[in-house]
């Protein structure tokens, strides 16, 4: 799971429905890589950072939950 995505999909607004339509995926397949059940490929990454303000990084927005 991907606690600082989640944190910051809340605080800036951003759904999953958002990253969807992004990636041009189903909501499910969505929720699935936000909560890590599937994998996100780097290209996600960086496609998904570009929804968030400048001052997240890919490091920050998918560190593991512990």
């Amino acid at each position: 799971m991907f606690r600082n995505l989640k944190a910051e999909m809340i605080r800036q607004n951003v759904s999953i429905k958002d990253i969807a339509n992004l990636l041009n995926i189903k909501v499910g397949t969505a929720r699935a890589k936000i909560n890590g059940k599937i994998g996100v490929s780097l290209e996600d990454c960086k496609k998904i950072i570009t929804l968030f303000n400048e001052n997240n990084t890919i490091d920050y927005l998918f560190k593991k939950a512990d």
